[in-house]
């Protein structure tokens, strides 16, 4: 991750975000895809109450109908594609409950701790994969009216899953999913 994302993810508070504007951008070269659940967002929170502690695993949905900003466009070369994924509607919905529920929490109490992740756990390939540009960019855009940012860098497919030790046949066909 990029020290200009960490300083961006320290200085943000996932409470603030608005989900249903939260938005991931994956530039990818051509041979490789990334499909609704290949990238996943995890909002956890935990107190002494069980009512209130949560641990929320939302798997980002393709979104074909985003309009890509310039800046990204002009960034990607010809034997690449973007990938744009946010959270479904109802998973936009569950997530901005949970951050509710957490201010509501906070009124009244201290303590509690919570994280924000944002993961690619996979990813798949076609005829034209190759070993040799096999990495993904990862941007995030977190509110409406902010840029995307860099998450990622470089992000290596056959490394997504550590146990299958950059097998390709861990990497899955995209028309097998």
């Amino acid at each position: 991750m990029p020290i200009s994302t960490m300083l961006m993810m320290v200085r943000t508070n996932p409470l603030d975000i608005d989900p249903q504007q939260l938005v991931v951008a994956v530039r990818a070269p051509d041979g490789i895809d990334v499909r609704g659940g290949d990238v996943v967002l995890d909002f956890n929170f935990m107190t002494d109450d069980p009512k209130v502690s949560f641990k929320h695993r939302f798997f980002v949905k393709v979104n074909k109908n985003y309009v890509v900003p310039e800046e990204l466009k002009e960034e990607t070369s010809e034997h690449q594609h973007l990938i744009i994924l946010q959270l479904s509607p109802e998973d936009a919905l569950t997530m901005h409950k949970a951050q509710q529920a957490v201010k509501d929490y906070r009124l009244n109490h201290k303590g509690g701790a919570g994280s924000m992740d944002l993961e690619v756990i996979s990813a798949c390939r076609d005829k034209n994969f190759s070993w040799k540009n096999s990495t993904l960019n990862v941007y995030a855009k977190l509110k409406k009216g902010d840029d995307f940012s860099l998450f990622f860098e470089n992000l290596n497919v056959t490394e997504l899953n550590s146990d299958l030790q950059s097998n390709i046949a861990s990497i899955p066909y995209c028309a097998e999913g």
